[in-house]
């Protein structure tokens, strides 16, 4: 098997672990903030079905895009219309069978190449590593999910 196709498999789950918690937050706190602050597991779907149109330039041009402050509220924008777990969860995948078309496409040869992100002062990153940042980033986002739903009381393991 290879790196890809572990990275793959890896994030396929991520992503059914993902919204298959979501589906089990109650209705009524789809939408609902912790403290009023926090997140709510629809903004994190959002962002979490966004994503992969972040990764894939990233991976398939070894550099990170150049996104400018009207980017950034465009995507905002895109994300406030999905307004369902179903929703975000189709765009999600469409997202990320892009993204595996990308990560396929990486020669191991290549595995090492850095990439500099912004992030934090900026940073060097492996290819490698940041093939898995979907991965990451679902997992991440599952774990916010299911403390939000014991936030509420649900303390029950989906």
């Amino acid at each position: 098997m290879s790196y890809q196709d572990n990275i793959i498999g890896a994030t396929e789950k991520a992503m059914g672990d993902l919204f298959r918690s979501a589906r089990a937050t109650t209705a009524d706190k789809l939408e609902w903030s912790p403290l009023g602050e926090g997140r709510t597991t629809l903004g994190i779907l959002q962002e979490c079905a966004q994503a992969p149109s972040w990764l894939t330039p990233l991976v398939a041009d070894r550099k990170f895009p150049d996104i400018t402050p009207g980017d950034m509220e465009k995507g905002r924008e895109a994300r406030q219309q999905w307004k369902t777990i179903d929703e975000c969860e189709k765009v999600c995948q469409a997202g990320t069978a892009k993204l595996f078309a990308a990560l396929r496409a990486v020669p191991e040869s290549e595995f090492m190449t850095m990439v500099h992100l912004p992030f934090g002062g900026g940073f060097d990153m492996p290819l490698a590593a940041v093939m898995s940042m979907h991965f990451w980033n679902l997992t991440y986002h599952l774990g916010q999910v299911n403390y939000i739903q014991t936030l509420y009381g649900d303390k029950e393991m989906h």
